[in-house]
C-alpha cells in the first residue's frame, strides 16, 4: 500500500531530521581512542545510529564508557549492506585491538563465522544469543517490558475520561518489524498485559517486514487507527518513528519502545517500554575491567535488575495508573505473574 505524495515526503523529512547518519555502504565513528583509555571496545552495527531508540540507547551506554576514559569506536554500516557488517567484523576482530567487541541483532550468521576464527578475542552479542567460548550473550526480557505496556495501553483504552483521545472501541494495535522469535516475545507479553485488564479487547498485529521503513510503519499504524484501535505498541526500531509520526497526524495514542521516545510527540505517546541496551553495554565494559565479565554465558536483563521497564508520559499518564502498572510490575519481580515468553527461560 502506497500513501499520497504529501504524507511520504513528511513521513521522509521527519527521518531525515532525527536521523544522524544513513550514508549508505559507508563505516563512521563515535568517540575515539586514546593512550590514556582503560581499555578500548567497539561496536559493530549492522544500522546507523539516529533512530532514537535501539542504536541510539547502545550508543549511550558507549558513550558512558567513553566519558571513564574506556576507549570506543562505533562503526556504522547501511542496513542494506551485509557485506560490510561481516567486513566490519572481520577487520576489528583481526586487529588486535579492542579489549571487547560488540554487536547486536542481525549479525548471528557473521559472529557464527568469524568468533571461532579469533579464539582469543572476546565478543559481547546482545539482543541474541550464540554458544561459544569466547562470546558473551545478553538477552532482555522484552515480553516483561511489554507486559507493563500491555497493562497501561488496555487501561488507556478502557478510561475514557482520563485518556480523552480514546473512542472505547476495545481495539488495540501492535506494528512489529519483523515476524521473528525476540519480536514475538515483544507481542507475547503486550496481549497477555491487555488482557490482565480485560481479556475482551483486541489486539491487531501487522508487520513492515523489516526494520527501516519509515513510510510502511505510518501507512499501517494509519490503517489501524482508521480501524478503531486507540493505542498501538511500535514494535519495530527505527521504522517506529513513522508509528510515532501517524499517532500524532490521527491524534492518537502510541507506546515507544528501546529508548525514552516520549519527547518525539508528547500529545500522543503515552510511555516508552526500555530496553536498556546502554546499561547492559556498559556493565559488561565495568565487568570486563573488574574481571568479572564470564565468557560462554547468557545473561537475561528484565523488571528485576532494570533491564528493562516502562517510562512514563507524566503529562499523560495520572499518577493512579502508574501505581496500578506499579502493582503489576512488583506482582512479575515476586514471581506472582509469569510473563510468557517463546525465546526466554
Amino acid at each position: 500500500m502506497r500513501s499520497n505524495l504529501a504524507r511520504s515526503r513528511s513521513v521522509a523529512l521527519l527521518v531525515g531530521l532525527i536521523t544522524v547518519s544513513m550514508a549508505a555502504c559507508s563505516t563512521s565513528t563515535a568517540g575515539s581512542s586514546s593512550k590514556d583509555s582503560k581499555f578500548d571496545v567497539t561496536y559493530v552495527m549492522s544500522d546507523n545510529l539516529g533512530d532514537k531508540g535501539f542504536n541510539d540507547s547502545a550508543a549511550a551506554g558507549f558513550k558512558k564508557a567513553e566519558r571513564e576514559g574506556f576507549g570506543t569506536k562505533l562503526l556504522q554500516a547501511s542496513p542494506t549492506d551485509p557485506q560490510l557488517w561481516r567486513q566490519n567484523l572481520e577487520a576489528v576482530s583481526g586487529s588486535g585491538k579492542y579489549r571487547l567487541v560488540f554487536t547486536g541483532p542481525g549479525m548471528h550468521d557473521n559472529l557464527a563465522a568469524v568468533a571461532p576464527q579469533h579464539p582469543d578475542q572476546k565478543y559481547v552479542f546482545f539482543d541474541d544469543e550464540l554458544k561459544a567460548p569466547n562470546v558473551l550473550s545478553i538477552r532482555y526480557a522484552q515480553n516483561e517490558g511489554s507486559y507493563l505496556a500491555g497493562v497501561l495501553a488496555a487501561t488507556a483504552a478502557s478510561d475514557p475520561e482520563s485518556f480523552p483521545l480514546v473512542k472505547g472501541t476495545k481495539k488495540i494495535g501492535v506494528v512489529a518489524g519483523e515476524d521473528l522469535p525476540p519480536i514475538q516475545d515483544f507481542i507475547i507479553g503486550f496481549k497477555q498485559g491487555v488482557a490482565e485488564v480485560d481479556p475482551d479487547i483486541q489486539v491487531k498485529v501487522s508487520y513492515v517486514g523489516n526494520f527501516n521503513d519509515a513510510q510502511k510503519a505510518y501507512d499501517l499504524t494509519t490503517t489501524m487507527y482508521g480501524s478503531g484501535a486507540d493505542v498501538v505498541y511500535n514494535v519495530s526500531g527505527p521504522a517506529g518513528l513513522g508509528i510515532l509520526k501517524a499517532a500524532a497526524d490521527t491524534n492518537h495514542y502510541a507506546i515507544g519502545v528501546d529508548s525514552d521516545q516520549n519527547a518525539l510527540y508528547p500529545k500522543n505517546v503515552l510511555a516508552s517500554m526500555l530496553k536498556q541496551i546502554g546499561a547492559s553495554v556498559h556493565d559488561s565494559i565495568q565487568k570486563e575491567q573488574s574481571g568479572d565479565l564470564k565468557m560462554g554465558e547468557t545473561v537475561i536483563y528484565g523488571l528485576k535488575n532494570d533491564g528493562v521497564g516502562l517510562v512514563y508520559n507524566d503529562e499523560l499518564v495520572p499518577a493512579k495508573v502508574k501505581q496500578a502498572i506499579d502493582d503489576a510490575k512488583q506482582k512479575v519481580i515476586s514471581g506472582e505473574v509469569k510473563v510468557k515468553s517463546n525465546t526466554l527461560k
